[in-house]
């Protein structure tokens, strides 16, 4: 599968998950409804964020620079096919072995 088609398959996905509105269009929105209303000396802080979904905020810089990372610079990642998730190669590869799905969301390959 080329790159075009993997992209494709990629904004489909997005789309039907909602992904795309809640991390591109979602927040585009926001910036230019709120650059709008910056015209009429609103203060951002007092109106709700219209696109919040009630999920927990993000994280400090501190607290994300805990959390372990997994790929180093020259490993080799096998991204599976439809879910995209990724793994180092070794490990994929004797999983897929035993099984025919993705060891993190179990979906069919």
């Amino acid at each position: 599968m080329n790159l075009l088609n993997f992209l494709k398959i990629d904004v489909i996905t997005s789309l039907l998950s909602g992904r795309l509105v809640r991390e591109r269009i979602g927040p585009a929105m926001l910036s230019a409804v709120q650059s709008q209303m910056g015209a009429v000396e609103v203060s951002f802080e007092e109106i709700p964020n219209m696109f919040d979904t009630g999920g927990s905020k993000g994280l400090a810089g501190d607290r994300v620079e805990k959390i372990p990372k997994d790929f180093q610079l020259g490993e080799t990642v096998r991204s599976l096919p439809h879910c995209h998730h990724m793994f180092h190669l070794p490990c994929i590869d004797e999983w897929l072995v035993r099984h025919g799905s993705c060891p993190l969301c179990r979906r069919d390959l």
